[in-house]
């Protein structure tokens, strides 16, 4: 058959088709995106250690994984509005997600598919909370970003503008479009959804908004809600602070709530790798407390690699590092591979659980081949820090060292559950290989689940009014009242670290509140006191041998104090749910196994009765716990401290060993009661060791003065430990100082010195220490004659400016406001000396404790400002640590 040609105006009408199809295309083309894709985790799949290693574990794993959850969602129609499960938008973007990367990893098309069909319905779905849309957005954005070179212009176009819409509204979330300007919740919302909204702002970073949408934002905005307002400022918010200042402490990374780090440490990873591979430059270097949040755990686990009980925490294992391994230099992977390899798999603690939040998708894409670097441990031991608010002495790396924490807690949070956790100045101590004296953790399963709130549940003091009792507390059966430290609103009774000493030979810390208001009827409402409490809590580690914890309390009028203690172990009998009720019942509750003794007396706390507190009827100061530790072996802590006081003991519900229910267990709870008095000088001295081993022993010293005194006695010294106020003597000593730590070396000449405050230190009525205010600061003469000297070092360097006084010896002086470490050799004998200047009282006011009932939540738009540290008034001078000669 002849084909017959068309018709000229049939011609001339395909051409102008043809060419309106050109123009079409083009402007298609224009519109879509101009960037390059994929950018954001990885520029080339290829390159990516899960594709390297893909043959081998655990990368093999982690991609079956992947392609396992891409190969589920093949049969889900994105499209279809009203799935009967996993509607969420939260679940939506997962999946959209694992499809993506599936097409990365195989090339296969049938994923390509089912991701675009995703992406063009990103809008379909539930979103019961606000939360759902961010979490959705991170993992459209990543979607987006790896099926991009798939999609067509027409596709790309239609995409982005769906991505931009709810990066738009999400973006508007994160402050109520305006209207929430003072309301953050950083665990459950913002900590999450500000990283998340910064990845879509790189991911659509070249995005113009052609189409004239509706929105108010753009991808600068986004971008910024994970740098600048995420690490800088806020300006989201009201509060003139970093948003990362909401959640984490800024000054060492630990997370303000403890657990809760779990909640957002998943959406950091992801922005974190995301910042550093779009940028081509290290978030960590860039933001440094970037670094101090994924490190944390290197220094404030115990030394078996578990974690503490701070505020929400419990001994679980926390492995998540693995996501950010590819970013730390290679000292720092030595380091958490020390870490992983202790952590990773641990089933020391039957009752415990690993945490390992590192998204298997993230894994596969960043976590690379690290055979070649050796374990290693960090440099340093303790962590001591003037702005921390979690304080740690450890021995060493061994897995059985000392470790004890301390909390300082001064940040307004927003939040109940750490800044209404009345934990403030508390404790606990590891020793041996087993957790000693161990903080409640979050009680909320057994019982009448406190959460660990209460003054009962930490290793702290607690006060009661001789003069008007407070009511008997449901909680403890006790008149005794905690400091009310604060609550969503702000802090009632911030902490403030006064000093910190870190030398070879002396580690402390001085940290101090001043108590205006306990807890009243419960957790959330306070009582102002009459008159406020100074309290003091001194922390010496000495030659890292044993712990002594110096608790300074003074009043205007009389009050009763208190020293709460809480004897705990690893070693648990768990808790066991057998009838399958919502609450255990008493029967079924188990115990820490451990057996007391009240001045070498043993003491059958196990049989008391639940939260009744128990007079046992002694006065002592001498108390000791015998357990067995994980690892079998049995340890013995004794506890010596003066003044000896009246001893009662409750046996309460505390969290050790675990986390869930099994791990809330019975566990003693010991007050150590005084008299009334306006002031108390208290000394306690924590000495722990295997059972057989030989331990130093303990006495109390009598004092011609105020104050008290111990002596501690072990084969190679003798040491004199003092607490007071004005002229005292003891033991041959005299001093107006307020603390003395002094060691005399057995068979030897040399003894080592620490004084606080005060201005003369005598033996045997001889001067060893004069300290005099020279008007520019302090200074003290000490007694070894300058002419026997053979060097002076000021903090490990050579150092000629000290002074003679007029009978010839040697005269250190400290500048105002500083501090500084000398050494004095000298013909037979050597002085290792601390000076610090004193520190005055602050002149900002003290934070104002609310008096009366404070409301349990405070409503958005109604949280206060800042509260910053009130300073303890008083003289805090740590001075001295020598080695003279006098043998004794």
């Amino acid at each position: 058959m002849k084909t017959i040609p068309p018709a000229p105006s049939v011609i001339i009408a395909k051409k102008r088709l043809f060419i309106g199809i050109l123009v079409s295309i083009v402007i298609c083309c224009s519109l879509s995106s101009a960037a390059p894709h994929p950018n954001l985790v990885f520029d080339d799949i290829r390159e990516v250690p899960g594709y390297q290693y893909g043959s081998s574990a655990p990368w093999s794993t982690w991609k079956a994984v992947i392609i396992k959850s891409a190969d589920a969602s093949l049969s889900r129609d994105f499209s279809d509005p009203n799935w009967k499960t996993y509607n969420r938008i939260s679940y939506r973007g997962g999946f959209t997600g694992d499809l993506a990367l599936a097409y990365q990893m195989t090339g296969d098309r049938k994923y390509l598919t089912k991701a675009r069909q995703a992406l063009l319905n990103l809008d379909v779905g539930d979103v019961p909370y606000e939360m759902d849309r961010a979490v959705a957005l991170r993992g459209y954005a990543l979607a987006y970003d790896w099926v991009q070179p798939g999609l067509s212009a027409a596709d790309d176009n239609i995409i982005r503008d769906k991505l931009a819409v709810l990066a738009d509204r999400t973006y508007r979330d994160l402050n109520g479009d305006g209207a929430k300007t003072t309301y953050v919740s950083f665990a459950d919302y913002h900590g999450q959804a500000y990283p998340s909204v910064a990845i879509a702002g790189l991911a659509l970073e070249d995005y113009t908004n052609p189409n004239n949408l509706a929105l108010k934002s753009g991808p600068d905005d986004w971008t910024r809600a994970g740098t600048d307002y995420l690490f800088e400022n806020d300006e989201l918010h009201t509060y003139n602070r970093p948003l990362i200042s909401f959640g984490f402490d800024e000054a060492s990374g630990k997370h303000l709530l403890g657990a809760y780090k779990n909640y957002v440490i998943d959406d950091l990873l992801w922005w974190f790798q995301v910042y550093s591979n779009h940028y081509d430059k290290n978030i960590l270097d860039d933001y440094p407390v970037a670094q101090k949040i994924v490190t944390s755990e290197l220094w404030e686990t115990m030394p078996n690699g578990y974690m503490n009980n701070y505020v929400t925490g419990g001994n679980t294992l926390e492995t998540y590092q693995r996501g950010i391994m590819s970013l730390l230099d290679t000292g720092e992977k030595a380091e958490m591979i020390r870490y992983l390899d202790q952590t990773k798999g641990n089933t020391l603690l039957p009752y415990s659980r690993e945490n390992d939040l590192a998204p298997t998708k993230l894994l596969f894409c960043v976590y690379g081949n690290y055979n070649s670097i050796s374990p290693d441990t960090p440099d340093s031991t303790s962590r001591l820090d003037e702005d921390a608010i979690y304080q740690v002495f450890r021995e060493n790396w061994d897995e059985d060292a000392d470790w004890l924490s301390l909390v300082t807690f001064d940040v307004q949070t927003n939040s109940n559950r750490d800044s209404a956790h009345h934990d403030q100045l508390s404790i606990e101590y590891y020793g041996n290989g087993d957790l000693l004296l161990a903080d409640a953790g979050e009680t909320k399963h057994v019982l009448d689940t406190y959460y660990g709130q209460y003054e009962v549940h930490h290793n702290g003091i607690a006060i009661e009014d001789p003069q008007t009792p407070f009511a008997i507390s449901s909680w403890a059966d006790s008149r005794a009242r905690g400091a009310y430290k604060g609550n969503a609103g702000g802090m009632s009774t911030p902490a403030a670290v006064e000093t910190v000493i870190e030398t070879p030979w002396m580690e402390a810390i001085v940290a101090s509140e001043t108590i205006t208001s306990v807890i009243d009827d419960d957790w959330s409402t306070s009582v102002a006191l009459s008159s406020e409490v100074e309290h003091t809590r001194t922390i010496l580690y000495p030659e890292k041998d044993y712990f002594v914890v110096f608790d300074t309390l003074a009043g205007e009028k009389d009050w009763i104090y208190r020293n709460i203690l809480r004897p705990s172990s690893l070693g648990i009998i768990p808790t066991t749910d057998k009838n399958g009720d919502a609450k255990y019942t008493q029967t079924e509750i188990g115990h820490v196994k451990g057996d007391l003794a009240i001045d070498g007396t043993a003491y059958n706390w196990l049989s008391l009765p639940y939260k009744g507190e128990t007079d046992t009827g002694v006065i002592t100061n001498s108390l000791s716990w015998r357990t067995t530790n994980p690892y079998g072996r049995q340890v013995l802590l004794n506890i010596f401290s003066v003044p000896s006081s009246e001893i009662l003991i409750t046996k309460h519900v505390g969290r050790i060993g675990g986390y869930d229910a099994a791990s809330e267990v019975f566990t003693p709870v010991i007050a150590l009661r005084t008299p009334p008095k306006n002031e108390l000088f208290r000394i306690t001295v924590l000495l722990s060791g295997y059972v057989n081993e030989e331990q130093e022993t303990c006495e109390e010293i009598a004092v011609a003065g105020t104050g008290t005194a111990v002596r501690v006695r072990s084969g190679m010294h003798t040491d004199t430990i003092y607490a007071g106020r004005g002229d005292a003597a003891f033991d041959g000593f005299e001093t107006d100082a307020t603390m003395l730590w002094y060691r005399q070396t057995r068979n030897s000449a040399d003894y080592s010195c620490l004084v606080a405050g005060g201005s003369y230190l005598r033996m045997d009525g001889e001067d060893l220490i004069t300290i005099a205010d020279t008007g520019a600061g302090r200074a003290a003469t000490v007694a070894v004659p300058v002419d026997a000297v053979l060097q002076i070092t000021r903090d490990g360097a050579p150092y000629s400016g000290y002074g003679v006084s007029e009978g010839g010896n040697v005269v250190l002086p400290t500048p105002e406001g500083d501090s500084s470490a000398y050494e004095i050799r000298a013909q037979g004998r050597t002085a290792r000396i601390i000076l610090l200047d004193e520190q005055q009282p602050s002149d900002s006011p003290t934070a104002v404790a609310t008096a009366g009932k404070i409301p349990e939540q405070v409503p958005a738009g109604q949280q206060t400002g800042w509260y910053g540290p009130s300073l303890v008034s008083g003289i805090l001078a740590l001075a001295v640590l020598a080695w003279c000669g006098r043998v004794r």
